[in-house]
């Protein structure tokens, strides 16, 4: 077959730069990139099928953003459900840097897919997303391709766990667009949403970024790659400032969302 003859390649060009992973899985990556490519551009004809008042009275850009929303959320469902899977999972835990599991490599593999999706977005639409989201999007393939490689598969743990919040920021995002604002389900969706992020995305990752920069300075880091211990010190250190930045956004947008007077006033006296 042709992409069998293409697996070599593939093997000689990143085996050498410790990510064998690559060559293992890169098929895996292809078909959930193009999964959430042809999802995207079917999630317009759903909606109008599911829910043709809200989705018919958006905007073009709306709808767009609508979609994009509808397909991260997807993913973070599918991101919590397996890391909730594996949170526990004894080899894992007991060998922080070394332990591996196959089935977990290949969650991780269709879940890379996503990322590259996602980043090739922010490239493409630079002026929407700016600097931070293009740092996150890049830091997060490349830490990815290492853990697919067998380095530092816990830590996939501690900075993916942060997807479950995501899931209510993305369900945030649609009620918003569906007029619903004001009503207390989104409040609700709203504080579950904040206390997750707190403690998730900020306290359980800052955490875990802490234990592996203390190894990593004291160089105990297993069989790992160095010089890839020493990027994922620095990943989680750059995704907790990024969170503790989003945070303070978060809160002000919802702010406003809450409370349009608000607004308004500021408006008025600048």
């Amino acid at each position: 077959m042709v992409l069998d003859s293409i697996d070599p390649w593939v093997h000689a060009a990143f085996d050498p730069l410790h990510l064998s992973g690559v060559g293992t899985y890169w098929r895996v990556i292809a078909a959930s990139l193009l999964g959430h490519i042809v999802l995207l551009r079917l999630l317009p004809l759903v909606s109008k099928l599911l829910f043709p008042n809200t989705y018919g009275r958006l905007s073009t850009s709306d709808k767009h953003a609508w979609c994009v929303s509808l397909t991260t959320l997807v993913h973070s469902i599918y991101d919590s459900f397996f890391i909730l899977a594996f949170i526990n999972h004894s080899a894992l835990n007991e060998n922080k840097m070394d332990g591996f599991n196959q089935d977990f490599e290949y969650y991780l593999a269709v879940a890379m897919g996503y990322y590259m999706w996602d980043l090739s977005t922010c490239i493409i639409n630079f002026a929407d997303y700016g600097y931070m989201y293009l740092i996150h999007g890049s830091l997060g393939v490349f830490g990815l391709l290492i853990v697919i490689s067998r380095h530092l598969q816990f830590y996939a743990i501690p900075y993916l766990l942060p997807e479950l919040s995501s899931v209510f920021l993305h369900i945030r995002h649609l009620l918003k667009f569906a007029g619903y604002s004001n009503t207390l389900l989104y409040k609700v969706n709203f504080l579950i949403f904040l206390v997750t992020y707190v403690g998730i995305r900020i306290g359980f990752e800052a955490f875990h970024s802490a234990r592996l920069v203390i190894d990593v300075y004291h160089q105990r880091t297993g069989h790992t790659f160095y010089p890839y211990a020493v990027f994922y010190a620095i990943l989680g250190i750059t995704l907790t400032t990024l969170n503790v930045i989003w945070l303070r956004q978060i809160l002000k947008a919802a702010y406003y969302t809450l409370y349009p007077a608000a607004k308004k006033n500021k408006t008025k006296t600048n």
